[in-house]
């Protein structure tokens, strides 16, 4: 069984759901030791290990367990990494910059068996089978994700001001699959 946390967005931002968020880190995984991989693939790459280590503080002020991280580089880090961690963090971020990934990283479903999943804003899009971005210009383009789950996402559900127009677009184009969606701050964990 894989472990999902997807989450809405805007993890660096002072919401009420975030630090439980960050918690989620470590209590998802039964171990007092907990190794989590950590994804920036949809930042520009001179950002990530700032990102990091802001990541890095707010999980680690909301555990009392040993954690060991290691910032992922390129998908052949992540998948001969992958068997010997327990969680994979991908942030969010760019579409642009994350989807080019997406067809090497077909591997990585069955990788994630027995392990946590943890995914923001474009993380949570990343894991999902289609989504419509957030801040997409119109917002008129459904785009595929790797299908880990069965839902079609919608994140920064708050702030979106098209709430209808993308709710049609995504049931339009596959009526049968749920919609799932999450505000800033807000997340789901999903056992599959």
């Amino acid at each position: 069984m894989t472990t999902f946390l997807l989450h809405g967005g805007a993890t660096s931002k002072d919401l009420p759901g975030n630090k439980k968020f960050f918690a989620q880190f470590t209590q998802l995984v039964n171990k007092s030791q907990v190794k989590i991989l950590l994804c920036y693939w949809a930042r520009e790459k001179n950002n990530w290990q700032k990102v990091a280590e802001r990541d890095i503080r707010k999980i680690l002020a909301n555990t009392d367990k040993k954690v060991e991280f290691h910032l992922v580089e390129d998908v052949a880090d992540l998948l001969a990494k992958i068997d010997d961690y327990d969680v994979l963090y991908v942030a969010g971020g760019q579409a642009e910059l994350l989807e080019p990934y997406y067809q090497k990283l077909v591997p990585l479903k069955d990788k994630l068996k027995n392990k946590v999943f943890i995914g923001s804003s474009m993380g949570a899009f990343m894991a999902a089978k289609s989504y419509v971005i957030s801040y997409d210009g119109d917002g008129r383009v459904k785009h595929e994700g790797l299908g880990f789950l069965p839902f079609q996402v919608l994140c920064h559900w708050d702030l979106e001001n098209k709430k209808e127009f993308k709710l049609n677009l995504l049931a339009e184009a596959d009526n049968h699959r749920p919609i799932l969606t999450l505000n800033e701050g807000e997340f789901v964990t999903i056992y599959q």
